[in-house]
């Protein structure tokens, strides 16, 4: 309990006077419980019982957990109702109704970050999201100081850069236009009002060029259920799946059945030394390597939000993970800045030489 006491000290920093709130999706039918949400309905015991120990010292106050129903959808919109001490609440009213002295924590299955980011800039509340959250995760407990050190690295790479060509051990070649946006830093630090992270923290990343003209354009490969498929994209969309397949058709029509699914959202890069690959996304998208999503990401500062899908319940922000350990890794990643400056960053899905000195520079 006081190494999980300390981590909460570091990374969340409460203070006197602020008001600790606890999300978890939990099934309320026995037949959609399984021993993942069991474990993860205990961590969120375990941390609220931290938080309350803390409390007596810091001062600060710990509600009762909210448990709702799980959204099924990465991104999807949060139920309107929750429990809270075994009685019904409002959920989106509780969340519309949350301040600066609000901390969130949302321990849960299906990510909750989209929703809550999406009306953080008003309401300046502090929130971690964990979606698929283990306790035994290693990346919890790497040097964060260490980790925002790297991480301050790779965001200016990113923001500088007008584009980056990837090239796949597959000898796929992907170019992301990166143009007019401003990379973000998930650095496992969130002490201040207005303040998100993804915990376990340790990447940087940027919403994609998604306007029209963007240039995005390419063929990104992917391994979907352990099939490998190919996305051809222009002009940011996922246009088709050119593999043939059982999944590569499963997929197609989920693209088109809402096209803003087919959004190129997100361009990330992981740098935490003690993430390794569990085949999860919270974690797995925090090594060193890159990712990319799709989706919305008018919460991190793309275009495409919730209200452009044909329904609230089709959105969806998924995470594609490319590491030094996976299937398909990136052979070369090159991002290219203003007026002609260009710079390889990443070889064999690890940091390239210059990158690894700026790391230890910093």
């Amino acid at each position: 309990m006081q190494n999980l006491n300390k981590l909460l000290v570091d990374v969340f920093n409460p203070k006197k006077g602020e008001n600790i709130i606890l999300l978890n999706d939990f099934p309320s039918k026995e037949k959609h419980i399984d021993l993942e949400y069991i474990q993860r309905r205990e961590m969120a015991i375990e941390w609220h019982k931290a938080f309350e120990e803390l409390a007596k010292t810091l001062q600060c106050t710990v509600e009762p957990i909210i448990f709702y129903e799980p959204t099924n959808g990465d991104g999807a919109p949060l139920p309107v109702q929750g429990l809270q001490k075994n009685k019904k609440i409002e959920l989106d009213k509780k969340i519309r109704s949350l301040s600066k002295k609000d901390i969130v924590l949302a321990i849960n299955r299906f990510s909750a970050t989209g929703p809550l980011e999406t009306v953080l800039k008003k309401q300046q509340f502090r929130c971690a999201s964990m979606p698929g959250v283990s306790a035994n995760m290693s990346a919890l407990y790497a040097d964060y100081s260490l980790v925002a050190k790297k991480v301050k690295v790779l965001q200016k790479k990113l923001t500088e850069a007008d584009a980056a060509i990837v090239t796949f051990s597959t000898g796929h070649e992907m170019f992301f236009d990166l143009r007019e946006r401003k990379a973000l830093a998930d650095d496992g630090q969130c002490t201040k009002p207005g303040q998100a992270i993804n915990f376990p923290s340790g990447e940087a990343f940027i919403a994609v060029y998604d306007l029209a003209g963007s240039k995005t354009q390419g063929f990104i490969p992917v391994y979907y259920e352990n099939h490998f498929l190919v996305y051809e994209v222009k002009e940011n969309k996922i246009i088709d799946v050119i593999t043939d397949s059982p999944q590569s058709r499963e997929m197609q029509k989920y693209f088109q059945e809402d096209p803003a699914r087919a959004n190129i959202a997100e361009l990330g890069l992981g740098c935490n030394d003690k993430a390794v690959f569990i085949n999860n996304v919270l974690q797995d998208e925090k090594i060193e390597g890159m990712h990319w999503a799709y989706g919305y990401n008018d919460y991190m500062g793309g275009t495409v939000g919730v209200k452009d899908f044909k329904d609230p319940l089709h959105a969806v922000h998924v995470d594609v993970i490319y590491t030094k350990g996976a299937k398909v890794k990136v052979k070369r990643m090159k991002l290219f800045y203003p007026p002609g400056k260009e710079e390889i960053i990443m070889e064999n899905s690890r940091y390239s030489f210059n990158v690894q000195k700026e790391f230890e520079k910093n």
